[in-house]
């Protein structure tokens, strides 16, 4: 596997983020053609950096191992970095999955705003003060999301799950409209010149509101997956969250380019476009993972974080006990390695397995002595307005779900909501204008890193940042990122053990969310075992419908924690009530809504057709999942799954392997004889088929 890095650094962010960022780059000593030497960044090793200097006697983000408890194998690999969730506890209402990116700070730098998914509620905070001026709250199950400013003094939160944008005062906290957007808006951008304020929609809608009231003037269709919504001088820009990609849009829904996301490793692929904010001159700054093409051998120690541990013998996998996570036997700041050596940042022994900061030519797999990549990686990119990709660098970031830009341009902070719960691991990270590492933060809440969910700078660039639990605001001095202050946001408590577990990285760098993030898939085609297997979502799929995996070989959710999670992330043996707590918040994923956009007469239609029993769908597509559990082989190359249909539209490509780029290509080019009797089907009957399916 290759490990070749991004080396667009240092012509990266110079160049990158135009004319403010030339300056702050120069006055940082920055060159404008390379990395600086000896930085230490991702393909340099030479220098102390953010990954350390290559010993294991400390520097680096990590520190010195003996106060970090992220321990070096003695040269056989890197300790697992096992994360401790205290003691279980399952909330009454399951909190929603985590998407980031809920926190602003006012043009005039006096307040910061701040969306509660967990607690359905929106708190506007004095800055000079660091008091909570007043709580703006929804409804039940809203799940408020991104906000936006307008010129006038209000803000505006898109309301996740309530399909609706919320408007209100931004001094008074007054509620001044809720309208019906669609669906699932997500992103949300001001225009200066129409006073509209845009909305991207998961279900494809992109709809333009007057910001001071009033119905929609402009309703349009796009595509599935959009996410963030960018307004510049050359008009709208809209990520799309799976696909990793940015549109950049023409006359009305016209799409004039798509600009991918870059992943700064060869034999990576980008996905999952967490975050994407403006930066100057036009640029997009963006955070998103990419992830491994190359086949996985998934029954060995740490398969998804490098698979340097060894392979497991055939048989059946033996039990693990079942302890809590901190407990003697699994205690983090134990000798944990003897689980098994994995692919996490960590301080470098001296063979470098392939981790972010090793010389790029020294480890090329582990043909080449050492460890390769986890499977997925997070990372910092930043694209020109032409699409030019000007920075693109890993980081050590377990769910990258925001990222933000100093107004100056003097900094960047991404927040990694994966990597809270362990002692010492960085939970937020701050670059320098040349894309360096500045310095590394660690949100705490009673002796444990709490989840980071947004950032956001003030006038004066000191940095903010939103964790979940406890509800809080963190300030830090801009420079030299000392602690300001603390600003509680909410008492009342919305931890839950399972929801922790899924968002957290078991050990080997990678999440449960990281394939599957909030709770869907990241439509990624991995090669597992040397067979193509696309990830599959859990969003209202989980509950009865074991066994798991495409072949079914997991027959119930013991089985397939102890294979992934223990097993293949490289995770501590999870409890009873852990893994009770784990399994009751996944099983209580919601289905996803369906778009607006569909035909209803050719869905009725579709949906007539799907019943009739010589058609064939129903027979295996049965019940409040559409899946009867059986695996069966209908000519697609083996036995398999048969998979739920709910939220089917959500997740393309479909098929084991991923054949189908959309549901009319699965009664196409991927159609097999055995796969339903659909050969007399008329091309109107298909595309009423395929209106109905994209309503589950």
């Amino acid at each position: 596997m290759s490990n070749q890095r991004g080396r667009s650094v240092g012509l990266g962010v110079t160049a990158v983020l135009g004319g403010l960022l030339v300056a702050a780059c120069v006055s940082a000593g920055c060159t404008l053609n390379d990395w600086p030497v000896g930085s230490g960044y991702p393909g340099d090793n030479a220098g102390p950096g953010p990954y350390g200097s290559g010993s294991s006697s400390g520097g680096g983000i990590f520190g010195d191992d003996s106060s970090s408890g992220i321990a070096d194998d003695a040269g056989v690999g890197f300790s697992a970095i096992r994360p401790d969730f205290g003691s279980t506890v399952v909330a009454t209402v399951p909190p929603p999955p985590i998407s980031g990116g809920t926190l602003l700070v006012t043009a005039d730098g006096s307040r910061a705003i701040a969306a509660d998914p967990d607690r359905d509620l929106v708190y506007g905070v004095v800055l000079s003060t660091g008091t909570v001026a007043y709580t703006v709250s929804l409804q039940s199950g809203d799940e408020p999301g991104r906000l936006v400013e307008d010129g006038a003094g209000r803000v505006h939160v898109a309301l996740r799950t309530g399909g609706a944008l919320v408007s209100f005062d931004e001094v008074t906290g007054k509620i001044l409209a809720r309208r019906p957007v669609c669906p699932a808006p997500r992103g949300l951008a001001w225009d200066s010149k129409t006073d509209d304020v845009w909305v991207a929609c998961a279900t494809g809608e992109l709809v333009a509101l007057p910001a001071s009231g009033g119905a929609a003037v402009q309703t349009l269709t796009v595509e599935r997956d959009l996410r963030d919504v960018i307004v510049q001088s050359g008009g709208l820009s809209i990520s799309e969250f799976r696909a990793a990609q940015v549109l950049r849009m023409g006359s009305g829904a016209t799409i004039a380019r798509r600009d991918q996301l870059p992943s700064p490793i060869g034999d990576f692929t980008p996905h999952v476009a967490w975050r994407s904010v403006a930066g100057p001159s036009d640029t997009v700054v963006a955070v998103h993972q990419a992830s491994s093409t190359e086949s996985v051998i998934t029954q060995s120690q740490s398969a998804y974080g490098g698979g340097c541990g060894q392979p497991i013998p055939p048989g059946p996998p033996p039990t693990p006990p079942l302890v809590d996570a901190g407990g003697a036997a699994m205690d983090a700041s134990s000798d944990a390695a003897e689980a098994g050596p994995s692919e996490t940042p960590s301080v470098f022994d001296d063979a470098g397995c392939g981790m972010p900061g090793a010389d790029a030519g020294s480890n090329s797999g582990p043909d080449a002595g050492g460890c390769p990549p986890a499977v997925v990686q997070g990372v910092l990119s930043v694209l020109s307005s032409s699409g030019e990709t000007l920075l693109n660098e890993t980081i050590p970031a377990a769910l990258p779900v925001d990222v933000a830009v100093a107004r100056d341009a003097s900094a960047i902070a991404v927040a990694a909501t994966g990597n809270a719960f362990v002692q010492g691991l960085p939970t937020v990270f701050l670059f320098d204008p040349c894309g360096g590492t500045q310095t590394t933060l660690q949100t705490t809440a009673a002796s444990t890193s709490a989840q980071p969910t947004a950032v956001a700078f003030d006038a004066s660039g000191n940095l903010i940042v939103q964790t979940r639990e406890p509800a809080t605001l963190h300030v830090y001095r801009a420079g030299n990122w000392s602690q300001l202050s603390v600003v509680t946001l909410a008492s009342s408590t919305r931890k839950d053990t399972g929801h922790d577990i899924f968002h957290t990285q078991a050990g080997a760098m990678i999440a449960c969310a990281s394939c599957h993030p909030e709770g869907r898939d990241d439509g990624h085609v991995w090669q597992l075992d040397g067979e193509s297997r696309r990830t599959p979502s859990v969003r209202g799929t989980i509950a009865g419908t074991a066994p798991y995996h495409w072949p079914g070989d997991e027959k119930n959710f013991v089985a397939l924690a102890d294979d992934v999670y223990v097993t293949r992330m490289d995770g501590a043996a999870l409890a009873m009530d852990q893994l009770s707590a784990l399994q009751g918040w996944v099983e209580k994923v919601p289905a996803p809504p369906a778009p607006s956009w569909i035909d209803s007469s050719a869905a009725q239609r579709g949906r007539t057709l799907f019943a009739t029993p010589s058609v064939g769908c129903s027979g295996c597509h049965s019940g409040a999942k559409f899946t009867n559990n059986q695996t069966v082989d209908v000519g697609t190359g083996g036995s398999f799954q048969v998979p739920p249909l709910v939220g089917v539209g959500w997740r393309t490509p479909l098929l084991h392997n991923g054949c189908a780029a959309t549901i009319a290509d699965r009664f196409g080019k991927c159609a097999t004889q055995q796969h339903g009797n659909i050969g007399s089907l008329t091309s109107q009957n298909i595309s009423d088929l395929t209106a109905y399916l994209e309503t589950l």
